[in-house]
């Protein structure tokens, strides 16, 4: 198992005010495969991570958002927490990231609020997921298909509603890292093509995500908490 995923990394895209076990579980799965993990982030040092509505553990970022490439990266994952999820899909840098990383057809693994990054890059529309419900709306308006489930699977997305849905998403999670690492290592060189794009595409996990979109108006929930003037949603 320890040697499962040794070649593959996996960017966390994060921000303060994180659901802590939406990270450090999913985190520990894929170490204990054997994956790389890093923590990119705005923050320039460490992340702040919530319990519900109290302050959870910092964790260290290995790498600025400014600075990292989606091209360097096997899979990304999104942890939720209303606050976090807010803030990170206001990044220009995370849509960016986020859409290359769509783009290449890599796995994409959002939890709770961090579905609302895959909204604000414009890369929902067509696809079935699930999140925190109170996301379903935003999902809805965007061209997705929300679902009230443990865990969705739609070509290189995964998506979860809720910590209890830790263990099925962190199952899928692997199971779609095990086809991305086959197709690393099955993809031929872009130059053994000719520059031939049909070549090069083949077994591709899904197609291409829409059109960038800008971010949508939502009410000033995760700014209300990051004040104390209201509860944070579980994830």
């Amino acid at each position: 198992m320890a040697n499962r995923f040794d070649n593959l990394k996996v960017a966390v895209l994060v921000t303060d005010g994180f659901e802590q076990a939406e990270l450090l579980e999913p985190k520990k799965a894929l170490e204990a495969a054997g994956a790389t993990v890093h923590i990119i982030s705005d923050r320039k040092s460490s992340v702040q991570g919530f319990k519900h509505v109290d302050k959870g553990e910092v964790v260290s970022v290995d790498k600025s958002i400014d600075e990292a490439r989606a091209e360097d990266y096997s899979a990304v994952l999104l942890p939720g927490g209303v606050v976090n999820g807010d803030a990170l899909r206001m990044l220009p840098q995370a849509r960016t990231f986020i859409r290359a990383a769509n783009d290449a057809e890599k796995p994409i693994a959002s939890i709770c609020h961090g579905g609302w990054l895959l909204i604000s890059a414009g890369i929902a529309k067509g696809r079935t997921v699930t999140s925190w419900p109170s996301l379903q709306d935003d999902f809805r308006n965007a061209g997705s298909q929300w679902v009230d489930q443990e865990v969705v699977r739609d070509e290189n997305f995964v998506s979860s509603r809720k910590p209890d849905d830790i263990p099925a998403f962190n199952n899928e999670l692997l199971k779609l890292l095990d086809e991305q690492q086959r197709r690393e290592q099955n993809s031929p060189a872009v130059a053994a093509t000719d520059g031939d794009p049909t070549i090069a595409q083949k077994g591709r996990l899904s197609a291409k995500g829409t059109a960038p979109a800008a971010p949508p108006q939502h009410e000033n929930e995760a700014f209300a908490v990051a004040r104390g003037q209201a509860e944070q949603d579980a994830g």
